[in-house]
């Protein structure tokens, strides 16, 4: 009776706890929470160094705005006084422009804002609508995107000559624009050159496929921004974009993106801009500082706005650097995972390896993709524990065994990743992604097994486990739930209460109704 009571009150007290302080953090987070939904988040500072002349110096960007994938917060501006900051627009542009009056004067520039970014993919119908109101702008041919060029019209009519509809077309002309060579050339390349050539950077390519699609009377036009990652740069970035339905898609030849844009695609123009334009014969230097942040898709706040909110938030882990996110959401993910197993095994009644150890298989996957990372590991499984037999059957200790199927599971990964180098195949090419010691753990219970009870009954233990490993790999690839728990992290008081309820189950598992089921029916007949 007093276990019984101390178990109450105990449960009472976890389940308290935990309700009070997520309740205190959904209210102090209440006003930040938004519908947006990014899937990256970026501070990005411009920096801008220069020297001014005895004239006027001017310093001229393209600003960010927002979009339906795009949204852009925090913006601050930080220089000398004597320079002036002026935000003009022009042509569906923001142009920021800088000007210095002081002669021979040392200035800097940080303009510094928030990118939240989604990625978007488009769905190309097969045949496109005319639009008689498209602006001629983007059917004309320019200086540098030169359609009404005689090579260029007719690679574009060879290009669509057996095509039966807009989409083929289309993805005729991005497939060959995007079959060059690609090549970091910094200078302006127009499409003539770039055809010539053969050879191209984003620019060239973008200018190319924006001039091939105009030859043959569809609307484009050129988008320039930059590409967000973990690394400061000073290279902008461009891309294609068509007119399709009244809707403008992107193309982005060099990096294979069809009718696609990716999360970290930062916006900044449209049209045949340069992003950076400046006084001449000035000393000048610039760089673009890129960190990435803590992305939490349903709140709109830095992690540092999130932390200043709320009394206890592991974001400030994170920005600081003390632990790295994805091993802080395998620590998370870890309780959460084996409550999953646990509710598997004790109530479903699954065989499985163990209960964390198809979280940390799981894991593993995500590195890999699913369907590649399952093969991978049934693969290694059946042939390690395969191979590990003969030493199974010499009489051996558990920990020399163990060591000898560590040995043979590092020969077979380092043989393996080999002939994937020799033969371009991916696919052995990924063996050294999965942790040695989850595969050997794995291999040494299948081989166990298939001694002690039989290959049939270490398979289906096998399989049993890749089922539980199936439904913890959607829990860890959910990235809105990694999210919450890295902002909640008391939910691990509610696992831990729903485990203590679980440890109480007496009932009879769903497997051992189903096997016994006959004997119910059985029973219920012999009453009847």
């Amino acid at each position: 009776m007093r276990s019984l009571n101390n178990f109450r009150i105990i449960l009472t007290l976890l389940l308290v706890v935990a309700s009070l302080v997520l309740l205190v953090k959904a209210i102090s987070l209440s006003g930040k929470i938004g519908n947006f939904f990014a899937e990256e988040r970026y501070t990005v500072n411009y920096q801008y160094f220069f020297k001014t002349n005895d004239e006027t110096t001017k310093i001229k960007t393209f600003l960010p705005k927002n979009s339906d994938r795009q949204q852009i917060t925090s913006e601050s501006l930080n220089t000398s006084p004597s320079v002036t900051f002026e935000r003009k627009a022009s042509n569906n542009n923001i142009r920021g422009i800088w000007t210095a009056n002081n002669a021979e004067a040392y200035e800097n520039i940080d303009y510094k804002f928030e990118f939240e970014g989604k990625s978007k993919t488009f769905k190309l119908p097969k045949v496109f609508k005319y639009n008689r109101d498209v602006d001629l702008t983007y059917l004309s041919a320019t200086e540098n995107i030169q359609s009404d060029n005689t090579k260029i019209q007719v690679l574009a009519k060879q290009l669509s000559n057996d095509k039966t509809n807009d989409k083929e077309i289309v993805k005729s002309l991005f497939s060959y624009v995007e079959a060059i060579p690609n090549a970091p050339i910094i200078t302006l390349t127009d499409a003539v050159t770039a055809l010539e050539q053969n050879i191209a950077s984003c620019n060239g390519k973008s200018r190319l496929l924006v001039a091939l699609s105009r030859a043959l009377g569809y609307p484009a036009r050129i988008k320039g921004g930059m590409i967000l990652n973990t690394e400061n740069t000073r290279s902008s970035h461009v891309w294609a974009e068509l007119l399709i339905n009244n809707q403008w898609i992107p193309f982005d030849a060099i990096n294979n993106h069809f009718a696609y844009i990716p999360a970290n695609y930062l916006e900044l123009y449209e049209g045949d801009e340069f992003l950076l334009t400046r006084t001449s014969k000035i000393n000048f230097d610039y760089n673009y500082e890129l960190k990435r942040q803590v992305n939490i898709p349903f709140i709109q706040a830095s992690a540092s706005e999130i932390g200043a909110l709320i009394p206890f938030s592991l974001l400030n882990l994170l920005e600081n650097k003390v632990i790295t996110y994805k091993l802080l959401v395998l620590l998370l993910m870890l309780p959460l995972g084996g409550f999953i197993v646990a509710l598997l095994r004790n109530v479903v009644g699954l065989k499985t390896f163990g209960v964390f150890l198809p979280v940390l298989i799981a894991f593993s996957l995500l590195k890999t993709g699913f369907v590649i990372g399952i093969s991978i590991f049934l693969f290694l499984i059946l042939v390690i524990g395969l191979l590990s037999q003969p030493f199974s059957k010499l009489g051996l200790l558990h920990t020399p065994k163990l060591v000898i199927s560590l040995t043979l599971m590092v020969i077979v990964i380092i043989v393996g990743s080999y002939l994937g180098l020799l033969t371009n195949n991916a696919w052995l090419g990924s063996l050294s992604f999965f942790p040695i010691i989850i595969l050997t753990v794995s291999a040494e219970r299948f081989s166990n097994l298939i001694v002690e009870d039989g290959f049939n009954e270490a398979t289906n233990m096998l399989f049993q486990t890749l089922l539980a490993v199936s439904i913890c790999y959607l829990l860890l690839s959910n990235k809105w739930l990694s999210s919450i728990l890295i902002v909640f992290p008391e939910i691990l008081l509610i696992i831990v209460s729903l485990s203590m309820l679980l440890g109480r189950y007496l009932g009879l598992r769903w497997s051992e109704l189903i096997r016994f089921n006959p004997i119910f029916n059985l029973k219920n007949t012999s009453y009847a």
